[in-house]
């Protein structure tokens, strides 16, 4: 899955609904079937399809924000309301956006009157962009003008649902120049931090550097006497000097050590059960200290491996070899669908190919 999130194109309504007693903007399109307009992927019917899926998994609405997508509701009152009622119309996914009572005062004016306005008077103008993120389907074969086919986009998890202008560049008709000097270094800072998280270690990094930081300043506010008696501080002396704080301390790490083991074990076995002939795998992970998250990795493959094995080619009675036709990956995600009950997206999610 793509660890970034993805920020689909702008998907103009054209012939809205506006319910101003209700506050609610019916019908706006969220995204059509076709090609992105940087090349990047292709949504097609099953994309469209998820989507919907996933839009209507959440009974309260996928949220939705004005402006730049990326940034902090909280910190710039973006928050629009929430969007429901996720369905197909031909080639676009349409849905109705209930603006919330939050969005007509805000730190930066009525949002939400702006919208409704925008939406009744030139609804060409209102336009919706995805939060989202995705995998890829690769694809073979050339275009029309011999360039590669851009991959079907596989649409794992919704973010959002922001009404934009242009999600390449936030300074349009409902971009930057809209808020206010005062918010203006919380759109800088959003800026930064996406491109450091951009580093899958960098929460984990920081969080380490800052322990490290607050111990280190807590120690300089001790006396000199206490830090040099820390400083002297070994196993053998505590263990010499305080033997009941020792054994108290290594009773607690054992017994610590011993009930996390055993929920390891545990969880890894349990897990194998629900994906059935995976036990002597299970055994492997549990004697190799593997995670849980990394002995499903490794079912998984294994379920994906057999699903490939039983599509192999056939011998003919003459030894020659009969072809059979290549399993597809929507053909794969019906069959990984039909094992486990899952949902269309997460077996599609389960086996995309690994890039």
């Amino acid at each position: 899955m793509k660890k970034d999130l993805f920020r689909a194109d702008v998907a103009r309504s054209g012939n809205v609904k506006i319910d101003r007693d209700s506050a609610v903007i019916n019908g706006f399109a969220v995204v059509t079937k076709g090609v992105t307009k940087d090349s990047r992927g292709e949504f097609d019917d099953i994309s469209l399809d998820s989507v919907v899926e996933l839009g209507n998994k959440l009974k309260t609405g996928v949220k939705s924000r004005f402006g730049h997508p990326n940034m902090s509701s909280t910190a710039l009152g973006t928050f629009l309301g929430r969007v429901r009622n996720f369905r197909r119309d031909g080639d676009i996914v349409r849905a109705d956006l209930h603006i919330d009572k939050t969005a007509f005062e805000t730190p930066d004016g009525d949002l939400a009157g702006y919208v409704l306005n925008l939406a009744e008077s030139d609804p060409e103008m209102f336009g919706a962009s995805m939060v989202i993120y995705w995998d890829e389907e690769k694809r073979e074969g050339l275009d029309a003008n011999g360039n590669e086919l851009p991959p079907f986009i596989r649409v794992t998890n919704l973010f959002s649902v922001d009404v934009v202008d242009d999600p390449a560049a936030n300074n349009g008709l409902f971009g930057m120049p809209f808020f206010s000097e005062s918010v203006r270094p919380s759109a800088e800072m959003t800026a930064f931090l996406d491109k450091f998280l951009n580093n899958p270690d960098a929460v984990e990094k920081t969080i380490g550097f800052l322990n490290r930081y607050r111990l280190s300043k807590e120690t300089e506010n001790k006396s000199k006497k206490e830090v040099a008696a820390m400083d002297e501080l070994t196993v053998e002396k505590l263990k010499d000097e305080r033997k009941d704080v020792f054994e108290a301390i290594h009773k607690q790490g054992f017994d610590a050590g011993v009930q996390d083991e055993r929920g390891r074990t545990v969880a890894i076995l349990k897990k194998a059960e629900s994906f059935q002939g995976m036990s002597a795998l299970a055994l492997e992970s549990v004697e190799q200290g593997l995670s849980l998250d990394q002995s499903v990795v490794k079912f998984q493959q294994k379920r994906l491996d057999d699903i490939e094995k039983a599509s192999a080619p056939v011998v003919g009675p003459d030894g020659e070899e009969v072809s059979k036709k290549k399993v597809t990956h929507l053909e794969r995600a019906r069959q990984y669908q039909k094992e486990h009950g899952c949902g269309m997206t997460d077996a599609l999610k389960a086996t995309a190919d690994k890039r």
